[in-house]
């Protein structure tokens, strides 16, 4: 009998009247409350665009500096002459506001031809509020059989279909997300979310080079754990004894099964969710 999809997710719902959302962009020298995008705008119509998903508390920006530097990272990568200053400004935007939920800065290139230079970038930055995932109910996931070859070396771009459609596929068989390896076979991540493999007593993860995103969460894990960062391979997630994945919204989420295949005890993953939450907790005190 065919799985039913589970309600607890991975990646977050679409957008409904129940989660308000709220949107602004930069624009002399302040931000201001927008609803949408000119049709001009490059990220818009080609797709030229970099962002960094981020966990707001309430007018809290969580781990706001690293994402800021991966942001100013991408965009000098891209040649966009980003305003430092305007991306400086979000946390404030948050704290005024004192919104919480699911937040995203996005960079595009602004208007233009696609081979024109970026002086001009748009920043826009946006949160929808939602309530965050429950990492006590482990995921279900698959391996999606498609090559995938991440933009720019896993850099954050707005080129997210393949990703969208692998999920969306993953989600018609009942799981919550699939893992993407390239067409070198080499394992990458999840569709949204980098991910971590236990084998015996080491933890290893993908390498930047397999095309792994530059994720806070995985070097928040990589800075408290020996990690082994590696080619792996399907036989090496077969292999694992545990898994989890990791980005900024769900941080540290345990997988029960792997194409229905139930994998060991969970140990390493829920300590650093619950190290995750302490760290949480304590700021919020």
């Amino acid at each position: 009998m065919k799985k039913a999809p589970k309600t607890s997710k991975p990646t977050p719902p679409e957008p409904t009247s129940e989660q308000p959302f709220h949107s602004w962009h930069w624009q002399d020298g302040a931000f201001s409350p927008c609803d949408s995008l000119p049709i001009s705008d490059r990220g818009f119509r080609y797709g030229m665009s970099v962002f960094e998903s981020l966990r707001v508390t309430p007018g809290h920006a969580e781990f706001f500096e690293p994402h800021f530097a991966r942001l100013i990272q991408a965009c000098a990568d891209r040649d966009f002459a980003v305003d430092e200053a305007a991306l400086r400004a979000v946390p404030a935007l948050f704290e005024e506001s004192n919104l919480s939920g699911f937040a995203r800065i996005y960079v595009t290139a602004g208007d233009g031809p696609p081979s024109a230079p970026i002086p001009h970038p748009r920043i826009l930055v946006f949160i929808e509020d939602r309530p965050p995932p429950d990492t006590e109910d482990p995921l279900e996931i698959g391996l999606h059989d498609e090559s995938y070859q991440p933009p720019f070396g896993g850099l954050k771009t707005a080129n997210y279909w393949f990703n969208a459609d692998a999920l969306a596929q993953a989600r018609r068989k009942g799981l919550d997300d699939t893992l993407l390896f390239n067409d070198r076979a080499e394992l990458v991540s999840a569709t949204m979310a980098n991910v971590f493999l236990v084998i015996g007593d080491d933890l290893h993860t993908p390498r930047r080079s397999s095309g792994a995103r530059p994720g806070v969460i995985r070097e928040w894990v990589i800075n408290r754990r020996k990690v082994h960062e590696r080619r792996l391979r399907r036989e090496d997630v077969l292999a694992a004894d545990e898994i989890f994945l990791t980005n900024s919204w769900i941080g540290v989420h345990p997988v029960a099964t792997v194409e229905g295949r139930p994998l060991g005890p969970r140990s390493v993953g829920p300590r650093l969710a619950g190290e995750l939450e302490r760290q949480r907790r304590e700021r919020q005190s």
